[in-house]
């Protein structure tokens, strides 16, 4: 109701307080199918384009949608799927030659964390705005899991990956590998030229699932599908 107009059953359920039994009925299933949308990432993405494209096509004077494709929704099942997406997305202002450094790329958690890091090193009286400001989910490092919720890595290491991806990823070479790889591939024995190509094109590689093989067949015969995308991909980052 805060965000549509509201059915008329709903509206006079609200003003009045109550309704017929009829009535009562339709706004039960009303209810219901609002609930289930709530839950729901389409409807959500739905309204964010909307909203996005209203002020977008006032802005430059036209008509039409926003967005060239329909968003994706891609459920990462393990450590190295979750890894190789956030590589993915922490880069891309980067890649897409917006911003020279983490550190300016704005919209991003990669630029948010370091940012909260600098701060921990130089600590200061917390401004009004920092105490609403929306805490992403830890690196843990080498803490045991059921001590703390968190990223199963050290932040420093996430650090260096990230640092050598973006320096790895050359528009004149393809897959060009520095001298030395990273601890965090080492410790999961990713290869650095497959860890280059997902990072680059990890959408691309997948469909709506990522992760091991077995676990994503696993995956979408549960969602009720039966056709995978990214065998050649996963086992890329799964190599035992």
């Amino acid at each position: 109701m805060q965000l549509f107009n509201g059915h008329p059953i709903a509206v006079d359920f609200l003003k009045e307080g109550q309704i017929s039994s009829d009535k009562q009925q339709a706004l039960s299933n009303l209810v219901a199918e609002w609930q289930q949308r709530l839950g729901s990432i389409s409807w959500f993405m739905r309204c964010l384009n909307e909203e996005i494209a209203r002020k977008a096509n006032k802005e430059d004077q036209c008509k039409g949608s926003f967005w060239e494709g329909r968003f994706k929704s891609q459920a990462l099942l393990d450590e190295q799927a979750l890894l190789s997406c956030m590589m993915y997305v922490d880069l891309n202002p980067i890649r897409a030659g917006i911003t020279p450094s983490l550190e300016q790329s704005d919209f991003t958690s990669i630029q948010q964390r370091i940012r909260e890091y600098n701060q921990m090193k130089t600590p200061s009286k917390p401004s009004s705005s920092n105490k609403s400001h929306f805490q992403l989910l830890p690196f843990v490092g080498a803490e045991h899991q059921a001590k703390k919720a968190g990223i199963n890595f050290a932040f420093a290491d996430y650090l260096e990956l990230i640092d050598w991806t973006g320096r790895c990823i050359r528009n004149d070479k393809k897959g060009f590998i520095a001298p030395n790889q990273p601890k965090i591939l080492q410790q999961m024995g990713i290869t650095a030229d497959a860890w280059l190509e997902h990072s680059e094109q990890f959408m691309e590689h997948y469909a709506n699932v990522s992760g091991r093989w077995s676990q994503m067949c696993a995956f979408k015969q549960h969602a009720g599908g039966h056709w995978c995308k990214g065998k050649l991909a996963s086992h890329q980052l799964h190599p035992s």
